[in-house]
């Protein structure tokens, strides 16, 4: 669940409408999870100015892997997600950056792993 929530989050397209990557990827989550990415999400100018460059990523190299170092029980662990975004301009790749998160999974009570929010070191 974890590089299914990372693939739907990374891609970006300036066709879409304002943080579908969002929309798509808060299936994947919690609700708590998905509304504090939405407040880092894009804004009215930051959206404008994507459709104005015709900005869009694509993500490959998708890996969720367990953290280490993190503490785990049988309803929670923590998730070292990594991907390699590619960012293109009207349709033309001008960047490469490696995109990663350590996140929260936690085991709803259905059974379902769900993300949950963004866990910093420290």
């Amino acid at each position: 669940m974890g590089a299914e929530w990372l693939r739907e989050w990374c891609a970006l397209d300036w066709h879409e409408p304002m943080n579908a990557n969002l929309d798509r990827a808060s299936r994947y989550q919690t609700s708590a999870a998905a509304e504090e990415d939405r407040r880092k999400g894009d804004d009215d100018n930051t959206y404008r100015t994507a459709q104005a460059q015709r900005l869009s990523s694509g993500c490959d190299e998708i890996t969720a892997a367990p953290s280490p170092e993190a503490p785990r029980s049988a309803d929670v662990a923590f998730l070292v997600l990594s991907a390699r975004r590619v960012n293109s301009a009207s349709g033309v790749a001008f960047e490469s950056e490696q995109v990663q998160s350590v996140r929260r999974v936690v085991r709803q009570a259905d059974g379902r792993w769900l993300v949950d929010e963004q866990v910093e070191a420290g």
